[in-house]
């Protein structure tokens, strides 16, 4: 068995040739995998990609993991700290596990979790514009979120903002971010351009004035008809 995980994010990996090409590997549902971290060498794993499919899903970025070697009494407690994807399918390629130093902050990016409907735009039309979907932070492993919540409840008129001193932050951890800035805003819902509207009266006038304007031309028109006609049929004077 390559690898195994439970509902406690733990996993047991692997160690991996590194002379077997990656394709190969990736060919029979295994993902080629690193574990590295201050202080230890790197070290090439494998992992299923079914058992990393859901890790990430258990566990995402944000969750420390217990990371065991097959053959290896030694548990690693690490973070999932980059995975390499294929542009074209999508499909994860590589996984880097970090190795975390438990009294060492760590710097890292939290998602963020916009729970509720904001009155603003339910009772107003407004336009909710979301401007982050995840803050850096710093702390202690121990107090590591998953997830940081941002209640929308709170916006109840347009222009109506929460910003990062809004956030309600757990003990412990600390925002790298401006106080001011801004997580989501409620627009004002957008305007329809009205099309120019034209009375009964107006368009009557109107089609009154193109009929005249064509009578006069044809009128025109006729008599400069009936000169020309008039000049080729004078007669000529005697003599001529």
């Amino acid at each position: 068995m390559i690898a195994q995980s439970n509902n406690n994010s733990e996993v047991i990996l692997t160690k991996r040739d590194i002379t077997t090409p990656a394709k190969a590997l990736r060919k029979e549902g295994l993902l080629p995998a690193v574990l590295y971290g201050k202080e230890i060498d790197s070290v090439p794993l494998l992992i299923s990609f079914d058992v990393f499919e859901k890790l990430y899903k258990e566990a995402g970025e944000t969750t420390i993991i217990n990371l065991t070697i097959e053959g290896d009494s030694q548990e690693h407690a690490v973070l999932i700290k980059d995975t390499q994807l294929s542009p074209i399918t999508g499909k994860c390629l590589h996984v880097d596990f970090y190795q975390i130093k438990r009294g060492e902050k760590l710097h890292v990016t939290i998602p963020l979790n916009f729970v509720g409907e904001p009155p603003a735009v339910k009772d107003f039309g407004g336009i909710l514009l979301t401007n982050k979907n995840e803050i850096e932070v710093e702390c202690l492993p121990k107090d590591l979120p998953k997830e940081i919540i941002v209640d929308l409840f709170g916006l109840k008129e347009i222009d109506d903002s929460i910003t990062i001193k809004d956030l309600k932050i757990p003990t412990g951890v600390e925002v790298l971010g401006e106080p001011e800035e801004s997580i989501v805003i409620v627009a004002p819902p957008a305007v329809e351009e009205e099309e120019e509207t034209v009375s009964e009266e107006d368009a009557v006038a109107g089609v009154e004035a193109v009929a005249e304007k064509e009578s006069d031309e044809e009128d025109t028109e006729t008599d400069s008809d009936s000169d020309k006609k008039e000049t080729q049929e004078t007669p000529k004077s005697e003599g001529q």
